[in-house]
């Protein structure tokens, strides 16, 4: 049934995503001067403040183009403005898009695929994992911007008074360390138990689970995953962890135990970087997830430029002339410098201020050196519309609550499958 009402939203947004693309060709029939692009952003603070600057470049570098971009609060409020838009046939010709969303919003019929706006040479030096999850149907349909990974925040103070020389590389490290931190009294552990979803598919990826294929086997109950959840909750029931469930907010709201001083590691996105740099007083660093049986790995977050199905034949020239600009390693290296996000090119790491500052920054330099390790999402990310909320369920059912390991992971396995073979029997899996 639930699918059932999916397939009839998508025929819905479709015919008025078919509406918005002959009202597209009507505006441009009419247009005359400059094409006007409209970019709707889920961005915020520091990152909006230097897309603006960007856009003010571009629309000064030419006269036949002018980019507005509207921001509109967070990402959030961004779906529901879209899901609105698209009833009443007024998107924008661009927008900034999630990495969960563009596969989805590909196969509703809302997006335009970029394939060919940018040279098989530039899309090339884009680190793969970015791209990966930007394709539907053999399309690319969004350009990487803004975007993060998964990592460690460090308090390195509190590792030297337990008497740890670096930061746990590898899992068996992990529980060794917090055994040794408990020699500090018992309010001190090395590591805090918040992870959500997007943290959880990276640590996933270092244990060897797949979590699910990208054709669409559900594998949530393997016994790589089973190993990594009971390693987790048998870490929490001696004590080991400590687990403050929030799970949304700032780095103040998500890490208030890390802040406090007696917890010396969390899980975190590379995106709080900047504010941990404002906010953290001890010495910190930012360290790669531990390696397991699957290595190191991470998957990509963030944002991407996307033009949707508004955009007529005209404003989609001017898009892909926008989205050329934007892709130079010049300008993500100016991305970088100003927010701590990725980098999104390999070329970026030619640049000389580039160099410089990641040889003065060590930190953001084991950023970057992840992405060599880069993933693509599993395809739960893609096909399970509230993933974040049903998977963050399953991981406090098993390390807070202390329900039967194998029992929970078989459970989302099978509701998750159930929900795969449906969408696969309507044609509407995204692989």
């Amino acid at each position: 049934m639930k699918n059932m009402k999916r397939s009839i939203t998508m025929l819905i947004v479709l015919l008025a995503a078919l509406a918005s693309v002959f009202a597209g060709g009507e505006k441009e029939a009419a247009a005359e001067g400059p094409v006007e692009i409209e970019i709707w952003s889920a961005l915020k603070g520091n990152k909006q403040k230097t897309l603006d600057s960007q856009i003010a470049q571009f629309n000064a570098s030419q006269d036949d183009i002018v980019v507005t971009c509207i921001p509109q609060g967070g990402q959030a409020i961004l779906r529901q403005k879209v899901a609105a838009a698209v009833g009443a046939g007024n998107m924008p010709e661009m927008i900034t898009c999630d990495y969960l969303d563009v596969a989805y919003y590909a196969q509703l019929g809302l997006l335009q695929p970029i394939t060919d706006a940018l040279s098989e040479e530039v899309i090339a030096d884009y680190y793969p994992a970015m791209l990966a999850d930007l394709m539907y149907d053999g399309e690319l349909y969004a350009l990487p911007y803004n975007r993060s990974t998964q990592g460690f925040f460090v308090n390195n103070d509190l590792l030297r008074k337990a008497g740890i020389d670096h930061a746990a590389t590898t899992w068996d490290e992990f529980r060794d360390y917090a055994e040794k931190m408990k020699e500090l009294g018992d309010d001190y552990y090395y590591g805090y138990a918040f992870f959500h979803q997007f943290l959880f598919d990276g640590i996933a990826y270092t244990w060897g689970a797949d979590i699910s294929t990208p054709d669409g086997e559900v594998r949530l109950d393997s016994p790589e995953m089973v190993e990594m959840m009971s390693y987790f909750q048998k870490m929490y029931q001696d004590g080991l962890l400590l687990m403050q469930p929030v799970l949304v907010g700032g780095f103040e709201e998500q890490n208030g135990a890390f802040l406090d001083g007696k917890v010396a590691t969390v899980f975190q996105t590379s995106s709080f970087m900047p504010t941990a740099e404002a906010m953290l007083k001890y010495d910190w660093s930012f360290e790669f997830v531990p390696a397991g049986k699957g290595g190191n790995a991470i998957t990509i977050g963030g944002n991407n430029f996307a033009i949707t199905s508004q955009a007529g034949e005209r404003e989609v020239e001017a898009a892909k002339k926008f989205l050329e600009f934007m892709s130079s390693p010049e300008l993500a290296v100016d991305f970088f410098l100003n927010t701590g996000n990725l980098p999104t090119r390999r070329s970026t790491m030619d640049d000389p201020e580039m160099q410089k500052f990641l040889l003065e920054n060590p930190d953001y330099a084991r950023v970057v050196e992840q992405l060599e390790f880069g993933k693509a999402a599993p395809s739960t990310t893609k096909n399970i519309r509230d993933v974040f909320n049903r998977v963050n369920d399953m991981i406090s059912r098993i390390i807070l609550s202390g329900e039967d390991v194998k029992s929970v992971l078989s459970l989302y396995d099978r509701e998750f499958q159930a929900e795969f073979d449906e969408l696969k029997a309507n044609g509407e899996f995204i692989y």
